[in-house]
């Protein structure tokens, strides 16, 4: 919107100003003595720019207007579907959690092998539920500009607070646990998560290993898994809404994580690997 008004006013003032410029010069050339057939030539011409001038300025000023407007309306619609991203997801979270503590109370209380199958399942469906709608409000959140609340965190903390969601997750750690990084917990955690269930889901891996090593002043973050990797072209793989394969996900999950690590000012890469999937984050280091 801002865009579309800033080139309307440009574009504008350009226009006025070589219509008032093409006056002058008509008007300063009419003034020389001249023949009279030669003046009643330039007063044609004089009137002919004045003419397709005024024409010219009136489409401009018309197609800029559209432009803004169409901007406005368009800025308008993609706020009302963040809107109601945000909303829904928030909404559904209470529910979602719920519904998870019952099937956790119900598998612990079960001794039914058939019953507990059909739970665990119900169990991983509703988590990835849960991911899913994780995904859909930082997108929402990704959409609005919202920022990220940064803060200082040792790896010693992150390490405590991350084995509590997700405790099968290997950490090797070839640096001291007090160094501290710059970052948003949440989202970090965001990003971790849907890094670990696409290497689940997609990878169909076994075990998943965290490697966090230091690189000059950057702390950075590897999973490393032992599934089945990926054979396509790696540039792709944060475009939204683009499926690799029959069993790949939406792309919304990596195209999250690159936007959450850019949004802290770091960086994402996706080393070689002969055997499983490697993703990289790094994060600046600080004092």
């Amino acid at each position: 919107m801002f865009f579309s008004l800033a080139w309307l006013s440009l574009t504008l003032s350009l226009g006025v100003w070589w219509w008032i410029l093409g006056f002058r010069q008509a008007k300063t050339i009419s003034e020389i003595s001249i023949s009279q057939e030669r003046q009643l030539e330039l007063n044609r011409v004089n009137r002919m720019l004045q003419l397709e001038g005024s024409f010219f300025l009136s489409m401009l000023t018309l197609g800029g207007v559209t432009l803004a407007v169409l901007s406005y309306r368009d800025h308008k619609r993609s706020k009302l579907i963040s809107d109601f991203f945000s909303t829904v997801t928030h909404e559904m979270k209470t529910p979602i959690a719920s519904l998870q503590l019952q099937i956790e109370v119900l598998l612990e209380d079960t001794k039914n092998p058939e019953l507990k199958r059909k739970l665990e399942k119900l169990w991983k469906e509703n988590q990835r539920i849960e991911s899913q709608m994780g995904n859909a409000f930082y997108l929402a959140s990704l959409m609005q500009g919202e920022v990220l609340y940064m803060e200082k965190f040792t790896l010693q903390e992150l390490k405590e607070s991350y084995s509590h969601h997700e405790p099968d997750l290997v950490w090797e750690v070839s640096v001291p646990l007090q160094k501290k990084v710059y970052l948003d917990k949440k989202a970090f955690f965001a990003m971790l998560k849907n890094l670990t269930d696409n290497a689940k889901r997609h990878g169909k891996a076994n075990q998943i290993k965290l490697h966090i090593f230091q690189e000059k002043n950057q702390i950075c973050f590897l999973l490393e898994d032992d599934g089945s990797g990926f054979n396509g072209n790696k540039k792709h793989l944060t475009l939204p809404f683009l499926r690799h394969s029959k069993t790949s996900g939406s792309g919304i999950g990596l195209y999250i994580v690159k936007k959450l690590i850019e949004k802290m000012k770091g960086k994402l890469e996706f080393p070689s690997s002969t055997k499983g999937f490697q993703v990289k984050l790094c994060l600046h280091e600080v004092a």
